[in-house]
């Protein structure tokens, strides 16, 4: 929203009162913050061009893209109103005007650390990339080279293995999956004895599951909705998991497509991610 142009004797004091770090005018809001030096947007498909001198730093980047006449300021404090203070690991800090989540942090970075993130430390705690930053903090971007990177890692390829029986045998029952040094193991209750050839049809179904790059989505359910929900899958061994719980603690599953298990993560954020 546009400040009352009144006490304001340039188009830039207009446009700093206007927005809020990064903004968007469009071009009737432009013209009507513009003064007598206004400047009217170039000819579609134009190159973008500077159009200071409105501060010091001359951060104001004007595009015409889509009809759309815009602004994007760079890096400023406006009204009192300070950036978030992301700390690296090696102590150098970006900033970011609005929230957002560890993966697009990492993206930001380098595109080399996204395709090899599995995880985030967010103030010293292993965290989802889809862990939204709303606040100073401390990041790290964890991959595979790193012991919680191939945890998540880990974790997660347990969870497509149980997805994979399920495809496959949809009586059998989930008890534990866990990430452990050596790997990860899914513990189950089949009403038959697992064969090299099951295990050769749970490596294709698991190849399936990775290509599908099914995203894996976290959610919490109250104990009591948590234990119904279990008990309509037929999972008597969540159940009594979920049973075994403190009071008070946070119940959490995370979906990935058809597939919902009891889970505190961390986890990859897609199959995709695992290769094999």
């Amino acid at each position: 929203s546009a400040a009352s142009p009144a006490g304001c004797g340039t188009a830039g004091h207009h446009l700093l009162s206007a927005v809020q770090g990064f903004g968007r005018l469009n071009t009737a809001a432009w013209n009507a913050l513009s003064s007598g030096n206004e400047r009217r947007p170039p000819p579609r498909g134009q190159a973008a061009m500077q159009v200071g001198p409105w501060s010091d730093a001359s951060p104001w980047q004007q595009n015409w893209q889509g009809g759309a006449f815009s602004f994007a300021l760079e890096k400023v404090q406006v009204g009192g109103t300070e950036l978030m203070k992301l700390t690296l690991k090696d102590g150098s800090v970006k900033e970011y005007q609005n929230p957002i989540t560890a993966a697009e942090a990492a993206k930001d970075l380098s595109m080399g650390l996204y395709r090899a993130a599995c995880a985030a430390r967010i103030d010293g705690k292993v965290a989802d990339l889809r862990t939204v930053l709303d606040h100073d903090c401390t990041l790290e971007i964890l991959t595979f080279a790193d012991e919680e990177g191939q945890r998540a890692f880990n974790h997660t390829a347990s969870h497509i293995l149980a997805q994979a029986v399920k495809r496959l045998w949809p009586e059998v029952k989930l008890a534990i999956g866990p990430s452990i040094d050596e790997g990860w193991y899914y513990d189950m209750d089949a009403p038959f004895a697992f064969t090299p050839e099951h295990l050769e049809q749970i490596e294709g179904e698991m190849r399936k599951i990775c290509k599908e790059k099914l995203k894996l989505e976290r959610f919490e359910l109250p104990r009591a909705e948590a234990v119904a929900f279990m008990e309509e899958k037929g999972e008597p061994f969540k159940v009594e998991l979920i049973n075994d719980l403190p009071e008070g603690e946070a119940i959490s599953f995370y979906k990935q497509g058809e597939f919902t298990d009891l889970c505190a993560g961390p986890h990859l954020d897609s199959t995709g991610r695992i290769k094999g």
